[in-house]
């Protein structure tokens, strides 16, 4: 979604605040972990080597908790699903979350079980490398929630999917199914670990789902296609009724009742683009909230997304309401269809 550069380039869009409803409840469901970012090493060590970081840190991470964030700190009411240990990170963890006003009254704390990590690390020239001990995310924490709490949700998100054991496949269905039975928007994005195959669950889920949000890297092992237009739509033909396969600095593309259509990325100078998927799905759902046509939710994820790029880590550029509203304010990138 970003590019790197030195400005930020959009133009004119609506009054963002028009429509937006603050009670309106978010579910988030997923991973949950704390990230040790290493900064930008020259390379990856081979055997026996060593590199140099200009930095390693520790942040709040895992798909669902930092898409939570992103809407916290917009002002929205989110509740997120997911599980630590009762350890030292799990505290962590819990703390900032309580912190960025994230609502953890349905997480699940699992005595001696590891809160889940991942260790983030950036290349110059290059993408980053994960390595992920999923930890309580495998415990059978879904299990815990009463779909009855669904009751007033507005949107029903699942981050992550296919990282951890858990949710699996039943616990999924048996939310979105419970989410579309009040009316909510239902949304998935997935992690596609190599030499796994998450189709045969997504042939479930898709029909299930109002928006799916891979990457081009996913979409292309999910479906085989390299063109991530092809891709969408191969998804899309899978049940989802609107399918978004996002591309790094080559912007994005949808497939969708309504169409078919690319949108640019924004110019930024790109920090870490670590995050940049989960905020593009903080600012979809928060378009959503408003009202938003396609077009304007497509907009609101890229910006979040570009912002996220300029800091280290996934939360550290999620901004507030009122820089978000400046930046909206301050324009809309071309829609190129």
């Amino acid at each position: 979604m970003p590019t790197r550069s030195s400005h930020l380039l959009i133009r004119g869009t609506e009054e963002p605040n028009r429509g937006i409803e603050m009670g309106q409840k978010i579910f988030c469901f997923g991973a949950v972990v704390v990230d040790l970012i290493a900064q930008d090493v020259a390379v990856i060590p081979g055997p026996g080597d060593s590199a140099r970081s200009g930095s390693i840190h520790l942040a709040i991470g895992g798909c669902a908790a930092n898409t939570a964030t992103g809407l916290a700190r917009l002002g929205h009411q989110v509740r997120l699903c997911g599980a630590v240990g009762d350890d030292h990170l799990g505290d962590f963890l819990r703390g900032g979350l309580e912190q960025e006003g994230v609502d953890l009254r349905h997480f699940s704390v699992h005595p001696g079980v590891q809160t889940g990590a991942t260790f983030v690390i950036n290349v110059e020239g290059e993408d980053r490398r994960f390595i992920s001990a999923t930890g309580a995310n495998d415990e059978p924490w879904p299990e815990k929630f009463d779909t009855a709490a669904l009751e007033d949700a507005a949107v029903v998100s699942f981050h992550a999917y296919g990282l951890a054991r858990r949710p699996d496949v039943e616990d999924a269905s048996r939310i979105l199914k419970a989410a579309r039975s009040v009316g909510a928007i239902t949304l998935l994005d997935v992690i596609v670990i190599p030499g796994e195959d998450l189709l045969p669950d997504l042939r479930v889920l898709l029909p299930l789902v109002d928006g799916f949000f891979p990457n081009d890297d996913e979409a292309r092992r999910l479906t085989g296609r390299a063109d991530p237009a092809q891709a969408a739509a191969c998804l899309r033909d899978l049940g989802a009724s609107t399918v978004v396969v996002t591309c790094g600095d080559r912007g994005l593309v949808w497939h969708s009742p309504e169409g078919c259509g690319s949108l640019a990325a924004l110019t930024v100078e790109t920090v870490d683009a670590t995050g940049c998927g989960d905020a593009f799905g903080a600012g979809f759902i928060d378009a959503h909230l408003r009202d938003g046509a396609l077009k304007e939710k497509l907009i609101c994820g890229t910006v979040l997304g570009a912002a996220v790029a300029t800091a280290s880590g996934a939360i550290d550029g999620l901004p507030d309401r009122s820089r978000f509203d400046s930046m909206m304010q301050a324009g809309v990138p071309h829609l190129v269809s």
